[in-house]
């Protein structure tokens, strides 16, 4: 987001046969002797009583034939998001990851590659790292890019606070991506792909939690 079966066959006794036969019998040793006709009565009750039982056997096939078979249905979600040209789509977060400090260090984050480096007391633990992305489409003749140099990450409960500087690369329908300045111009072509990484000064000893800050890109379509 995970049984076999069989047929009872009831034991049909052909009581009334048998009593039939007995008064047959009783009734016509007196009048007719005739042994041969006695016997014909008995083949004749006993293929009765051989039919009934077959009938009723039938009926219990036939009852298990006509039983539903079970069945199992689940549904599903589809989903799709439509955005206007000149609109920018963020599809990741910048996300620095999990860190242990003792001493000052620095971890980056490359908006060109995605790897995560660190410096000085600052070791990184496990996966996570992410640089943060961004999509967008349109304009006629001209892209201005700009947005936040730094950001600041306050820890949730209160506390010291850390600031990272912030780096910005593009790449236009699938092309290679380059860094881009502070503020930068572009021709509009296709779909164009905003990076966003940055270096995380960590001061020494800073306290354990989470920190989290916010930030902007802006881009002007001319």
């Amino acid at each position: 987001m995970r049984v076999g079966g069989g047929i009872a066959r009831p034991k049909v006794k052909p009581l009334f046969t048998t009593s039939l036969h007995h008064r047959l019998t009783s009734g016509w040793h007196r009048s007719v002797p005739d042994r041969s006709r006695i016997v014909g009565i008995r083949r004749t009750s006993n293929r009765g009583a051989c039919l009934r039982r077959l009938a009723i056997i039938a009926g219990v096939a036939a009852g298990a034939l006509a039983a539903p078979a079970q069945g199992a249905e689940q549904s599903g979600t589809a989903t799709a998001a439509v955005v206007r040209p000149n609109t920018l789509v963020k599809t990741d977060d910048l996300d620095f990851g999990t860190l242990i400090s003792g001493a000052a260090g620095t971890v980056t984050i490359d908006p060109v590659t995605g790897a995560r480096a660190t410096s000085g007391g600052v070791t990184p633990v496990g996966g996570g790292a992410q640089r943060a992305i961004f999509q967008g489409t349109g304009g006629w003749l001209l892209l201005i890019v700009s947005g936040s140099n730094s950001v600041t990450l306050t820890r949730a409960g209160g506390g010291p606070s850390m600031t990272a500087t912030l780096t910005r690369a593009v790449s236009t329908s699938g092309g290679g991506i380059t860094l881009l300045g502070p503020s930068a111009t572009l021709f509009p072509s296709g779909v164009q792909t905003y990076y966003i990484g940055g270096t995380l000064t960590v001061p020494p000893n800073q306290p354990a939690g989470d920190y989290s800050g916010s930030f902007t890109l802006t881009v002007n379509y001319l």
